[in-house]
């Protein structure tokens, strides 16, 4: 639920008429364009905006929560040249908003099944982190009102990257075959890289591809559980988030993963 239902909460933000956005021109051209930042604030709208102007730049800056729009974006070119070795300069435009995942059941409560909407209940009860989602946009893909986008989420309170989502050319592939053994050692090098320990015995993959990608599940030592997406051509990670809010999965989730996903195979 919280990967798919913070997506769309996100596409949802940057087009809602009531959003407060503002521009943060960098000095890095992009095919004769300025990169932008633009920032949303929440449906809440309790940001507070201050401007500021340079010589050549127009800076407004959206002050909500610990971490400022702009250090959420230094914070996720990081991890987009960490993870996956893009650079950040490459992309026209950064888009951030800030949300939790108590506006996330507010608005999807009614939309589920009911047997999802008992979970989403309980879910509720939790205390849920604050989270900023960096969205980097291709210049080229601007004008578009819902352009694909490579995402990362960091958790405020901590500054942790509790979520990203970066798939390139290089992920396509029409392999299909599945090596177990590279599976595994891709989940644990790429933690091993945030410092963090894959619990053992806990790898399920999924038990067909799909363009060239497979789905992988796992636990981390600290007791949370991931979702992460894997390229079949040189098994790097696409895309992963940590369950960081600790939410009970829902029903509809524990039956994909019993149909669609088998153990790890390896010895």
């Amino acid at each position: 639920m919280n990967k798919k239902s913070i997506l769309v909460f996100s596409m949802a933000l940057s087009i809602v008429g009531g959003a407060t956005a503002a521009v943060y021109a960098s000095e890095h051209a992009v095919n004769s364009t300025k990169n932008r930042v633009v920032t949303v604030t929440s449906k809440e709208g309790n940001a507070t905006n201050q401007t500021t102007e340079s010589n050549k730049n127009h800076v407004v800056k959206v002050a909500n929560g610990k971490i400022s729009n702009e250090e959420a974006v230094k914070i996720a070119t990081k991890a987009l040249k960490d993870y996956r070795g893009l650079d950040a300069k490459s992309f026209g435009e950064a888009r951030v908003n800030r949300t939790n995942a108590q506006e996330d059941f507010k608005f999807f409560m009614d939309l589920y099944s009911k047997e999802d909407a008992a979970v989403l209940k309980e879910n509720a009860k939790k205390d849920t982190a604050n989270i900023i989602i960096v969205q980097f946009v291709r210049a080229e893909d601007l004008k578009q009102a819902m352009a694909a986008s490579n995402r990362i989420v960091i958790n405020e309170k901590t500054g942790e990257i509790v979520s990203l989502t970066a798939f390139t050319n290089e992920d396509r592939s029409s392999e299909t075959t599945i090596d177990d053994a590279k599976v595994k050692s891709a989940v644990i090098n790429f933690f091993g890289k945030q410092q963090k320990n894959v619990k053992e015995n806990t790898m399920k993959v999924s038990k067909t591809a799909n363009s060239g990608t497979i789905r992988v599940l796992c636990d981390l030592e600290d007791g949370r559980d991931v979702t992460m997406t894997i390229s079949l051509k040189n098994y790097s990670v696409s895309s992963y988030e940590i369950n960081y809010d600790r939410l009970i999965p829902l029903p509809s989730e524990e039956k994909d993963y019993r149909e669609n996903f088998r153990e790890l195979k390896v010895i």
